[in-house]
């Protein structure tokens, strides 16, 4: 994942996905610093409202899954 904020662009590489009782808790490095994100029932909702709404998020959404299936069937989703 990227990040751009004010401070500058950093790469966020998501290490770990826990489920707890505030949220999904995505753990990582953003840059050179730890970092954790909670996404809380209303946040996961939000985002899957705007993909739900958004036409051309569908397309992304179905090429991702049809070109991960054919990576699979080529056994390069290993």
């Amino acid at each position: 994942m990227k990040i751009d904020s004010a401070a500058g662009e950093f790469s966020f590489d998501l290490e770990k996905l826990d489920l707890r009782e505030d949220g999904i808790v995505l753990t990582g490095k953003m840059g050179v610093w730890e970092a954790e994100t909670t996404m809380t029932d209303a946040d996961l909702r939000r985002i899957v409202g705007m993909v739900l709404r958004k036409p051309g998020a569908w397309g992304y959404l179905f090429g991702l899954l049809f070109s991960v299936r054919r990576d699979v069937a080529r056994g390069g989703g290993q």
